[in-house]
C-alpha cells in the first residue's frame, strides 16, 4: 500500500488543499488553503524534500517555549 499525497479545490471556499494519507487511507496532515494550484503543488513540494530531515519539535503550552527531540 502507499503513502499518498492527495490535493484538491475546495467546493466551499475555492481554495486549494493537499492531504498526506496513510496506506489505511487516514489523513496524517492537512495543508491550508492555499489561492492557486501552483502554490498548493509548491506546499507539496515542500512537504516531501524536508520531511525526512524535519526535526520534531514539541511547543510547551505554558511557556510557549520550543522542546527538540533528537
Amino acid at each position: 500500500m502507499l503513502t499518498i499525497i492527495e490535493y484538491y479545490r475546495s467546493m466551499d471556499d475555492g481554495l486549494w488543499y493537499f492531504h498526506l494519507k496513510a496506506p489505511n487511507g487516514g489523513i496524517l496532515v492537512q495543508s491550508g488553503g492555499h489561492i492557486t494550484e501552483a502554490e498548493c503543488l509548491d506546499g507539496i513540494d515542500m512537504l516531501k524534500r524536508f520531511a525526512d530531515v524535519a526535526v520534531i519539535a514539541k511547543k510547551d503550552d505554558w511557556t510557549h517555549a520550543t522542546i527538540y527531540n533528537q
